[in-house]
């Protein structure tokens, strides 16, 4: 048997730190901008990239997803619940995690984390739901939707590497991370 695989555990700090992320998504959730009837910002992004860097992909995929149930249960949807956007959620975490956990964060890391979050969750499977859901068009979805992309991206890159590299952070995403 290998003895150098290292098992992975969660200690109590860390379940605690990871509950109290989770419920710092659900209320950052509750602040968001509409734009029209098919967009709005949000900031639950920061909370995201921040179990990815402390915990991982798949934690953070997992987070995402238990944080976007519980969101759904507790404050509804507009319409119907949809599977697609939990799974949406997943990816977008996992994706997070898979650039940033572990790594002496740089520029180029999270700036691929953002693109590919942004062209791949954002705007090829939350508008295939988006249009699933609501039969409209893809190219009237992306005529909204990459433009709101286009803004939001610069934001996300820049918020999300001001926090992989402030120095009090890291202490904390060293101390709690896995």
């Amino acid at each position: 048997m290998n003895q150098n695989k290292k098992k992975f555990t969660f200690s109590v700090q860390q379940i605690a730190v990871l509950g109290v992320l989770i419920a710092a998504s659900l209320a950052l959730s509750r602040v968001s901008i509409s734009i029209g009837t098919t967009n709005r910002i949000s900031f639950g992004f920061i909370i995201n990239a921040i179990i990815g860097i402390l915990f991982g992909p798949w934690v953070a995929g997992f987070a995402a997803v238990g944080e976007d149930l519980v969101r759904t249960f507790l404050f509804g949807v507009q319409g119907q619940f949809f599977i697609g956007f939990t799974f949406t959620a997943f990816v977008g975490s996992f994706i997070y995690g898979l650039f940033l956990h572990r790594k002496d964060v740089r520029w180029y890391h999270v700036l691929a984390a953002v693109i590919l979050n942004a062209v791949f969750t954002n705007l090829v499977l939350n508008t295939l739901w988006i249009n699933i859901l609501y039969q409209t068009p893809i190219s009237v979805l992306l005529a909204t939707r990459i433009p709101q992309n286009l803004i939001m991206t610069p934001i996300r890159f820049i918020l999300i590497y001001i926090i992989a590299q402030n120095r009090q952070l890291r202490q904390i995403f060293e101390k709690y991370g896995t």
